[in-house]
């Protein structure tokens, strides 16, 4: 398990996504896409109003995972969360019954639109920048907002993933 950010491989695209849920029971979602030079490509945080902690994971990776087919992103992609369970249920699937069921499911039928999609969890400390987006919607009105350039608030987390990166 590596503690830090790395780059994806040449020709693939990287989405790192968070979910959190407040003591209130709130629930908001963030994410960063970067490609193989560790460069910013596309970044979004939301509000999801009330659900679960692994919904609000799940569906950080589905608005994740459309926001790159809305671009015609059309590279190999990896996504990276925090979350164990996730990362399994994607992997894995489960049964119809399960509470998440539809959500893996519309990831699973989105995802067949590009050409590699793959999903691998990794640890909070390597996650921190995503950890920041969707923490930071807590004042949103709007469902998602979608950072075209990097905000300011994630800047030097940003600069640290790829620094950490070129000093190793």
């Amino acid at each position: 398990q590596n503690p830090r950010w790395t780059c994806p491989l040449t020709g693939t695209l990287k989405m790192n996504c968070d979910g959190v849920v407040t003591r209130d029971g709130e629930a908001f979602c963030g994410g960063v896409v970067r490609n193989s030079s560790g460069d910013f490509v596309v970044a979004f945080s939301g509000r999801l109003g009330r659900c679960s902690i692994i919904e609000a994971e799940l569906r950080s990776i589905l608005y994740g995972t459309h926001i790159l087919l809305n671009r015609n992103m059309g590279l190999d992609t990896l996504v990276e969360s925090d979350s164990y369970e996730a990362v399994k249920l994607l992997n894995e699937g489960c049964s119809r019954t399960h509470l998440c069921s539809h959500g893996v499911q519309k990831i699973r039928d989105l995802s067949t639109q590009l050409p590699s999609f793959s999903c691998s969890y990794i640890g909070r400390e390597a996650n921190l920048v995503v950890d920041s987006l969707s923490k930071c919607s807590a004042p949103l009105l709007e469902e998602i907002l979608i950072f075209e350039s990097p905000p300011s608030f994630i800047a030097s987390l940003l600069l640290a993933d790829t620094s950490a990166i070129f000093s190793s």
